[in-house]
């Protein structure tokens, strides 16, 4: 059984890990405040050495990146972090200590739905009266991966896709709405989801939404 005394000790040591190898990140929290925070950030690697995953094979894997922090952050209310630029989606959170907790270990995914967006076309929906009110388009960021791939639908049937795309948090995206992806060439995709899927944190958080169109 740990005692007082190996307790004290176990948070001694955890401060000289925690010398020289801390950095400033901002947390943004789900009501939108943001706090400045330190952590130890790691990166995994593949057993060559080499990164875990390259953009061009980009997947939201919940084992990105590593990140430790002290236990006196708010991160139980935390979504996104900052770090050098680029956004993080926080998806896991573990709680470590002998003795009583003295640090959060978390699992980020890197956000890459920047430079990329499509289009919305609403459904019509019903004025009450019978008759359609059409709602204005609008964008959303997001990361689009253009791919013949076959998945089950809403209904579980088997259906031939051509995009994969991905959005930031619980997107307004619905199976009667139109979804339009423009790539740089001028290759048009327009049509209704065949499958969208919510992905969430163990607490119910909503992460990221993937429409397959």
């Amino acid at each position: 059984m740990l005692t007082d005394a190996d307790v004290a000790f176990i948070r001694a040591n955890r401060a000289d890990i925690k010398q020289h190898r801390t950095e400033p990140v901002t947390i943004e929290h789900t009501d939108g405040s943001q706090t400045v925070a330190y952590a130890i950030w790691a990166e995994p690697r593949v057993p060559n050495g080499s990164p875990v995953r390259a953009f061009g094979d980009y997947t939201f894997d919940t084992n990105d990146y590593m990140a430790s922090f002290d236990p006196d952050v708010g991160i139980y209310t935390a979504l996104k972090i900052w770090r050098k630029g680029n956004r993080y989606i926080l998806t896991d959170i573990d709680e470590r200590g002998l003795g009583g907790l003295n640090r959060y270990e978390c699992r980020l995914m890197l956000a890459v739905t920047d430079g990329q967006m499509i289009t919305v076309i609403p459904s019509g929906v019903d004025d009450g009266w019978g008759q359609p009110v059409e709602l204005p388009p609008f964008t959303l960021d997001a990361f689009v991966q253009e791919e013949t791939r076959t998945v089950a639908n809403q209904y579980g049937e088997e259906a031939v896709v051509q995009l994969r795309i991905v959005l930031e948090g619980l997107a307004q995206v619905s199976y009667r709405d139109k979804v339009r992806y423009v790539n740089e060439i001028g290759v048009v995709v327009e049509r209704e989801p065949t499958r969208i899927v919510v992905k969430r944190r163990v607490d119910g958080t909503p992460l990221v939404t993937e429409v397959y169109v």
